[in-house]
């Protein structure tokens, strides 16, 4: 309990900092939300029981130095679930893939590959949960719920206007260092190309190729005299394509790349809560007249970080490692795009990324139809718009594919009336609504 965060630095793996990656494990998702006990943090394979929530070592050892955290922790897990269904709920990826690795009845509850292949939805994931981590401890903070942590102070700049800085902020400065400890440890073990076989060994890969989206442009032209070529270069670069070392080297280097890209992302959630703190303020005076006022800096709802990350979501930047597409002072570059235009051999100058980008390694599914090797669950039987051009309507959403109406018998609470004093009376009433599925 005494040990500060920098004595125990720590990395939850998987799904975003809070969701473990272990194919047949529970995850934190379903840890209580109270109780948390130094017995409680046991490592996998750690005794009788051990390995319930899918801690590693190190994580262990945090969670044994500060069990209060736990709680919060567990919390910022099911906020991602329920926050990421909330914003993608209209689209063909509504967080399902999620919902499947953080199932406590799937027997064995595995993560989809849209989920460790580095795609787009990948990241977001990363980066939500990264965020939430960071927003359920801030707030823990300021509630006096953790012991090692209280209230923000006051920011640096100077007030700029009638009020003083006071109250008690959200500690997001604490909520960022801590979540970068349970998010990012294991990630930076595996950073590295040279051992990534032995610092890598907490990563669940299943054996599909992570093909990016710039690989699956230029498929069409392997073949022949290039395809004999890229069989010589990846001989002379780690071995034999069939051979196990080679096999085994390209893993480790796909493995490290996906680790950086996952430090990035987890960072870059990070940097949406610390972007998203708004200045709230309390009146003092008499009769309310705000003669004095105090003020802090707070965070608002997670569905409003969401937000922000849902918009990096639709910007996120492909990006390639280094070595294939020159750069300097990056492991990982922009992929670049073909340009517009007749020749599909021209290319355009790729935008480059910050780091509050999103940024991703594969090229993602169409969610259209089931594909257990990409993780598409398909959209037959989602609802849809038939009147929206929009991301819910029926010709996006069902692809195609069209779809059916039904009509659907409703019961609602209607003309409900205040009676003083003090209740409400309503009557019920039941109508029909037609309904609109992906066939």
């Amino acid at each position: 309990m005494g040990r500060s965060i920098e004595q125990t630095p720590n990395g939850l793996e998987g799904v975003g900092p809070v969701l473990s990656s272990r194919p047949s494990e529970r995850v934190l998702r379903h840890a209580p939300l109270s109780g948390w006990r130094r017995s409680s943090c046991e490592a996998r394979g750690g005794g009788p029981g051990g390995g319930r929530w899918g801690l590693t070592a190190r994580q262990a050892a945090l969670c044994r130095g500060a069990p209060d955290a736990m709680p919060h922790l567990a919390r910022a897990a099911q906020l991602t679930v329920t926050t990421c269904q909330q914003l993608f709920a209209d689209r063909r990826w509504n967080c399902s893939s999620l919902e499947d690795a953080t199932s406590p009845v799937r027997a064995p509850s595995r993560l989809s590959p849209d989920l460790y292949t580095g795609t787009r939805e990948q990241a977001f994931v990363y980066a939500l949960s990264s965020a939430a981590a960071t927003y359920s401890l801030a707030r823990a903070c300021a509630q006096g719920a953790l012991p090692l942590c209280s209230c923000a102070g006051p920011p640096r700049d100077p007030p700029n206007g009638n009020f003083k800085w006071g109250g008690c902020g959200d500690n997001v400065r604490y909520g960022g260092a801590l979540a970068r400890q349970f998010a990012d440890a294991a990630e930076r073990a595996g950073a590295g190309v040279g051992a990534a076989q032995q610092r890598l060994r907490h990563w669940v890969v299943q054996p599909v190729p992570v093909v990016t989206a710039s690989k699956r442009r230029k498929s069409v032209d392997s073949g022949g005299e290039h395809g004999q070529q890229g069989h010589d270069r990846d001989r002379d670069q780690g071995g034999d394509r069939g051979s196990a070392g080679g096999r085994r080297r390209r893993l480790g280097r796909a493995r490290a790349h996906l680790a950086l890209v996952n430090i990035h992302n987890n960072r870059a959630g990070r940097r949406a809560v610390e972007s998203s703190e708004v200045t709230q303020c309390k009146c003092h005076g008499v009769s309310g007249s705000c003669n004095i006022k105090t003020c802090w800096r707070a965070l608002p709802r997670l569905g409003d970080i969401g937000l922000r990350l849902q918009r990096r979501f639709a910007a996120a930047v492909e990006v390639v490692p280094r070595g294939r597409h020159g750069g300097a002072g990056r492991r990982l570059v922009p992929a670049p795009a073909p340009a517009p235009g007749p020749a599909p051999t021209r290319t355009v100058t790729p935008r480059a990324y910050s780091q509050d980008d999103l940024i991703f390694l594969a090229a993602s599914p169409d969610y259209c139809l089931p594909d257990p090797r990409t993780g598409s669950r398909g959209t037959r039987g989602r609802a849809c718009n038939a009147s929206s051009t929009g991301t819910d309507g029926c010709d996006s959403m069902c692809c195609g594919r069209g779809h059916r109406t039904v009509a659907v018998q409703r019961v609602e609470r209607c003309h409900c009336k205040y009676y003083w004093c003090c209740y409400v009376k309503c009557s019920t009433c039941t109508f029909w609504v037609d309904v609109h599925e992906c066939v």
